[in-house]
């Protein structure tokens, strides 16, 4: 009986600290599955944007007719936004979301949600366009990429006659947090969502990418 049990505990140490290995191993692998690295030519820069841990989309506010002022209205925002020419967004669960506006408001549960499964939300920043001080790569798109793009983003708003339904106040002025599809887990991450957006318009992003590194490590390093 003592020997089965041991046995057993074996198995479970060994799921245990294999899984986390498995885990990387396939995100390492799905780089092999990641399209061509071609240099864009010209047409409208879209942005995605590492902070190290997560990657956000910046487009354009207004291009190949889409307005997004016109979904993400300013009275939505604590404060001005109509200045800005640029809007980032990215998709994540919401309680880590809406409660972890900072490192240190992290919290044990709300990471373990976010990892099991949680609610989601777009978070959606009137910002100016990146600069060289952030860890940004652009890649350029057509009118019919910027509409594909644009759609995607659309698709995963969750709408109330058309409009999308505001989850919360943002950290500050010029960001808010609007009600999502879908649900956050290990596997469908903030960074799975950017880079499904990304391989949209032929970006050379893998098609699974569950760390923000991942989303673009086959881009073409920024002019200097």
């Amino acid at each position: 009986m003592i020997r089965r049990l041991v046995r057993l505990v074996v198995i479970l140490l060994c799921i245990i600290l294999a899984t986390p290995l498995l885990y990387l191993a396939a995100a390492f692998g799905a780089l092999l599955l990641a399209p061509p690295a071609t240099p864009p030519g010209g047409g409208i820069a879209i942005y995605a944007c590492d902070n190290g841990v997560h990657t956000d989309l910046v487009l354009p506010v207004a291009a190949a007719g889409i307005d997004w002022r016109q979904t993400f209205s300013s009275e939505a925002f604590a404060g001005p936004v109509d200045g800005f020419d640029h809007i980032g967004l990215g998709w994540g669960g919401r309680d880590f979301y809406l409660n972890t506006p900072t490192w240190a408001d992290l919290k044990i549960g709300t990471a373990l949600k976010s990892l099991l499964s949680d609610e989601t939300v777009m978070r959606v920043d009137y910002r100016p366009a990146p600069t060289p001080a952030e860890d940004c790569r652009e890649w350029r798109v057509d009118d019919v990429g910027y509409l594909r793009v644009a759609a995607y983003v659309r698709d995963t708003l969750r709408l109330s006659r058309e409009l999308p339904v505001q989850a919360g106040p943002g950290y500050g002025g010029r960001d808010s947090f609007y009600v999502a599809n879908g649900r956050y887990t290990i596997i469908d991450t903030c960074n799975q969502w950017s880079g499904q957006a990304l391989r949209l318009v032929g970006a050379p992003v893998a098609p699974w990418t569950p760390f923000s590194f991942l989303v673009l490590w086959h881009w073409p390093a920024p002019s200097p």
